[in-house]
Formats: structure tokens, sequence, C-alpha cells
């Protein structure tokens, strides 16, 4: 499992709260900078998810990802401008939705999502690393994250209120009410939820490769450290055994100060 040094949580962490200072202003900044002030702690250390081979399931693995998402989301759109899609939203409204897509796996306002995963089995055989806390409020995340936006103040726009609800595709199938609607006029207005889901969708994805090549590279230097203790081995008894060919000789290297007791 990726590990990330306490610098590196830092460093993240400090990379989240300056893009709200350079993205957002007035009562939403004021505002912005107050939830994350109260929910420091458990942003810094939640992971992104509860399995090994889901994305980022490691301390620190949420805001890493949201970092991701966002940086995604920007290229993102900007392709689907060059494909000849109509951009109708701001940078603003991109950043905010991306920012916090993911919001309500931090918890509520007393407790976090994830918990670490107490039963060993669940652990060895699942890879399930954490699991959710059942002490909170069962709310799938994109309510819980906009829950804590609302309690804080925080105005969502249209677009970002669907964009934050919706970044799951149809991965959640409370999201088929607006995307299954089998009628034009019904489709969505704007195409914002659709960035959030391409770039959230490709942002797990990639988080899952490197996850699955990162166990393959450490499975390799685990065998090519097993490979030259046994090469090790093996060189030293041939050395030890291939000495001689007498046979008095191999029973006293084998043997020793017990060949006393042999008479030969």
């Amino acid at each position: 499992m990726k590990q990330l040094t306490e610098q590196q949580l830092k460093d993240n962490y400090l990379k989240l709260r300056q893009l709200v200072t350079d993205t957002f202003e007035g009562d939403r900044l004021t505002n912005l900078n107050k939830m994350y002030d109260d929910l420091e702690d458990r942003v810094i250390i939640a992971p992104a998810s509860g399995k090994e081979e889901y994305h980022y399931c490691h301390v620190g693995g949420y805001v890493e990802h949201v970092l991701h998402v966002v940086d995604t989301a920007r290229k993102m759109s900007d392709l689907f401008e060059v494909a000849g899609g109509v951009v109708e939203w701001t940078d603003e409204e991109l950043v905010f939705a991306a920012l916090h897509h993911d919001l309500g796996k931090v918890g509520d306002l007393e407790e976090e999502h994830y918990v670490p995963q107490d039963n060993d089995w669940r652990v060895k055989n699942l890879g399930e690393i954490y699991t959710s806390n059942t002490d909170i409020q069962n709310m799938r995340a994109p309510e819980r994250g906009l829950y804590l936006l609302q309690h804080y103040g925080v105005v969502c726009s249209l677009n970002e209120t669907l964009g934050i609800k919706l970044a799951d595709g149809l991965y959640d199938e409370a999201n088929e009410y607006y995307l299954k609607v089998f009628d034009s006029r019904k489709s969505l207005k704007n195409r914002l939820p659709y960035i959030l889901h391409w770039a959230d969708h490709m942002s797990t994805v990639a988080e899952y490769d490197e996850w699955r090549f990162g166990q393959k590279k450490e499975s390799a230097k685990v065998q090519k450290s097993v490979s030259k203790i046994k090469e090790a081995v093996d060189t030293e008894v041939k050395e030890k055994f291939t000495k001689s060919t007498d046979p008095k000789d191999i029973f006293n290297e084998l043997f020793g100060e017990a060949k006393k007791w042999f008479i030969f």
C-alpha cells in the first residue's frame, strides 16, 4: 500500500488550500476557509477509498485524489472544447465541483467516514483497509458533501451542484434519473457533470494502474531479493562441497568433530 511521508501530506494539503485561495473570493472564500479549518485534521489524513485496489486507499489519499481530479478536469474541459463541445461553465465552477465531488468521504461534522477495518480476514482476503463508519448517518458521498457545504454557508451554483451530484456517473444508480432520460428535452442543459465524471473516472483508473504496477514492481523487487539469496546460498554450498570428490573429505565437511565417533 502506498505511504506518503509527513512532508508529502503537508505539501498536498497546502497545495489544496492555496488552490482555494487562488480560485475563490469574498464570502465564499471565507466560508470555505472556515470549513477547511474545522475539518483540517480529517481532510489531511482521509483516504480516497476503502479497498487496496481502489483509488488511493492510503493516508492522505483523499487530498491527493482531489488534486488529481482538479488537474484532469481542467485538461478534460480544454479537450472537450477542442473536440467541438460548448463550454458553458466558468473555471471557478469547474474547480469548485472537482474540489468537492468527494467531500462527503471526509465524514460529517463530528466523525470521519472511513475508519480502519478491524476484521483481519477482510483485510487479508478482500484488501479492505478501511470500512464505512456506521456511527454516522448513512448517506451517499455527494449528498453528504453538499450538506457540509450548505452548513458552512457555501453557496453552490446549479452547475456545481449537478457536477458534484453526478460525478460518479452511472456507477451510482441514483444518477440514472438525470443521465438516462431517453428524451433530449430532459437531457442535461449543461455538460459540466460529464466533464467531472470523465475526469474523476480517468483519475481513478490511472490511480488503480499506479497501484497495480506498483504492486508488480514490489513483487519483482522481492523476487529479485529472494533470487539473490538463493544464488548466494547455492554458491556457498557448491564451494563447500566441491572442493574434493573424496568421500572421506565430504564426510569430514559434513560432520567435523563428530567423526571421532565413527570408525573407518
